[in-house]
């Protein structure tokens, strides 16, 4: 169970380079500080500046409601991390929703359970190939999420009716209730879902033999 929390915490940081710290409502006032690892919300349509000036570099764009999360306090900028950019966002833009933090929080939980889904997936059909076999098995359910022709939730992609064989089966199951997924498996799934692919936008797999496409350990992907 350790080891479940551990993996947990360390796939949301990754995921979204955030904690899931929940934290009090805070005053919204220029020049406060804000607590180091607590959810603030951009108010306004703005930029994530390289330095606490905004004649200094863009580091990225930042949207009107986006979550961020409190790196470090400055006099009338703040540190930030959102979506993995991290840049300064001035305080006039800063505020707090508790139904949109609540509701961003409840995302990351139901994101993180699709890619331990997605692991235990992965471990089924490819727990004794290679890494890069379990990452190309993770790639295929991501390619699938991605394409027309199938579902758009990994969790629809792994019970589409004849589909993926395990998805009915005790060792998949037991794999889920016991959370004994391999690390590899784990690692896998973490970066098929932040868009590793190695099968070139494969959707389909089976063992290698007859069936041309791209060969890794012993699965043929096309």
């Amino acid at each position: 169970m350790c080891n479940s929390k551990r993996w947990l915490t360390g796939l949301l940081g990754m995921v979204m380079c955030l904690t899931l710290a929940v934290v009090a409502k805070q005053d919204v006032e220029a020049g406060q500080d804000y607590e180091i690892g607590s959810y603030i919300v951009c108010t306004e349509d703005t930029n994530l500046f390289v330095l606490p000036d905004c004649n200094e570099g863009v580091v990225a764009p930042i949207a009107k409601n986006s979550i961020a999360v409190v790196v470090e306090n400055d006099d009338i900028y703040t540190k930030v991390n959102c979506n993995g950019a991290e840049g300064y966002l001035y305080q006039e833009f800063i505020g707090y929703d508790e139904a949109l933090i609540a509701a961003y929080q409840a995302e990351l939980l139901a994101r993180s359970e699709e890619v331990r889904m997605m692991a235990a997936m992965i471990q089924c059909e490819a727990g004794n190939q290679p890494i890069e076999g379990q990452i190309a098995v993770g790639a295929v359910i991501m390619n699938r999420v991605k394409s027309l022709s199938y579902p758009n939730t990994i969790v629809e992609v792994l019970y589409q009716p004849n589909q993926f064989g395990p998805a009915d089966s005790q060792l998949f199951a037991s794999l889920l209730a016991n959370d004994n997924i391999k690390d590899t498996c784990r690692e896998a799934a973490k970066q098929a879902f932040m868009g590793v692919d190695n099968v070139n936008g494969a959707l389909h797999f089976r063992r290698a033999g007859n069936k041309e496409g791209i060969v890794i350990g012993n699965h043929v992907f096309y």
